[in-house]
């Protein structure tokens, strides 16, 4: 039987901490005066893409409906303690060094632009590197590759890698935060296997000497 209630209640903590944490980490940002950008010059190439804010705001409904698909409580804490840690390592990331975004997003009309308006209450143009994005769409591929039937796992790296892609696209992100938030996604899975267990603590457990009696 899957853990329903401890999914539903991970899903509500996670959902809350990220809100909180993540509009403090916006709101200190904005105190700052030093907060630079990197960016590099190729990047100014890079169009506005509308229509990839539906691949960008897809990583929510993902994320939400993944605590359900684990079958197991430990599987379930593992994939939940990822995302906890991804949250935690982006949110420290963003206040120690936060940096802004500078591409200038075009005015979007229609059903587009109403998809853009929580932009403008959620997002300040800070919390840049590590992407939370990128590093959660990492986390939720590793879960929904292992879930999905084989012939529908091509399709969802395909559809994973466009919502990589879409948080330039949709000028949320310069590159850097990128592979930032790939390689906090790998750590995090690293961190937390799926059977169980922590590594960082296995690895200092083994690398105590034992006391000679």
């Amino acid at each position: 039987m899957r853990p329903w209630r401890r999914a539903s209640l991970w899903l509500v903590l996670l959902t809350a901490l990220f809100y909180v944490t993540y509009g403090l980490a916006n709101w200190l940002a904005s105190q700052r005066a030093d907060v630079g950008t990197i960016v590099f010059t190729w990047e100014l190439a890079v169009p506005f893409v509308s229509w990839t804010i539906i691949p960008y705001w897809s990583v929510h409904v993902l994320f939400a409906v993944s605590f359900f698909l684990c079958r197991s409580r430990a599987g379930l804490d593992s994939h939940a303690r990822r995302l906890l840690t991804a949250q935690a390592v982006a949110v420290g990331c963003f206040i120690i060094f936060p940096l802004r975004a500078s591409s200038a997003r075009p005015p979007v009309d229609g059903a587009l632009g109403f998809l853009f308006e929580p932009l403008k209450l959620l997002d300040q143009p800070f919390n840049e590197a590590p992407s939370l994005h990128v590093a959660t769409m990492t986390i939720l591929y590793d879960l929904y590759a292992r879930m999905l039937p084989r012939r529908w796992v091509p399709v969802f790296a395909v559809w994973s890698a466009v919502v990589i892609g879409s948080v330039m696209t949709t000028y949320q992100h310069h590159f850097i935060d990128i592979p930032t938030g790939f390689l906090l996604g790998l750590f995090c899975i690293w961190l937390w296997p799926r059977e169980g267990g922590n590594r960082l603590s296995a690895l200092a457990r083994f690398s105590v000497p034992s006391q000679d009696r």
